[in-house]
């Protein structure tokens, strides 16, 4: 049995669906050769992660594969202008729950940025990130923040670090240098 469509389940079918006018509500679809390459616990995966990003679930969005052991571990590619096309991101196979989250996040950044103040690029793509997923979901530390010891002990300071994310996200109303002042106190974790 494969899972290939979602408007937050799966839909189990045999054949990959290309006509993307049939899914004018919107939800996930896997392209084929992600639906072929991804184990269906992988899918799933994917379909409760993106159950935290309600803002995308009347968009079309496609799930496509990269190949394993490239430097890329996900891909987003989208128009912050045309809302015609579908928006897409591509995951190696099994991939943490961080890196979905990550590349839905650069999703709302490029369709939803004015509506919920994301600004673009990769840092605070994951500042945004951490405070998208619940605590027990986050399973890996984010790739463009933070510091070696973060990472070296990301176990122990992860609730701390995503704390801080929701700090910093306040902070940044007033104070445009947010991500600095969130590695500040990053940093302060190692001491």
């Amino acid at each position: 049995m494969n899972f290939i469509n979602s408007s937050l389940g799966l839909t189990n079918d045999v054949e990959m669906q290309f006509n993307l006018l049939n899914y004018s509500t919107g939800g996930l679809t896997f392209t084929k050769k992600a639906n072929a390459q991804f184990t269906n616990e992988f899918k799933k995966r994917i379909v409760d992660i993106f159950k935290y990003f309600p803002e995308l679930h009347k968009e079309i969005v496609l799930v496509g594969w990269i190949a394993p052991h490239g430097w890329a571990r996900g891909s987003c590619c989208c128009s912050s202008v045309s809302t015609s096309k579908p928006l897409k991101i591509s995951l190696q196979p099994n991939e943490r729950n961080f890196t979905i989250a990550h590349e839905f996040t650069h999703l709302l950044q490029a369709r939803k940025k004015e509506e919920l103040q994301i600004p673009s690029g990769e840092r605070a793509c994951d500042v945004w990130a951490l405070t998208r997923l619940p605590l027990e979901l986050i399973d890996d530390y984010p790739s463009y923040i933070g510091n070696y010891l973060m990472r070296k002990r990301w176990d122990t300071v992860k609730n701390i670090v995503r704390e801080l994310a929701f700090n910093a996200i306040q902070i940044r109303k007033t104070k445009r240098q947010y991500i600095v002042w969130f590695e500040d106190e990053v940093k302060k974790l190692g001491r």
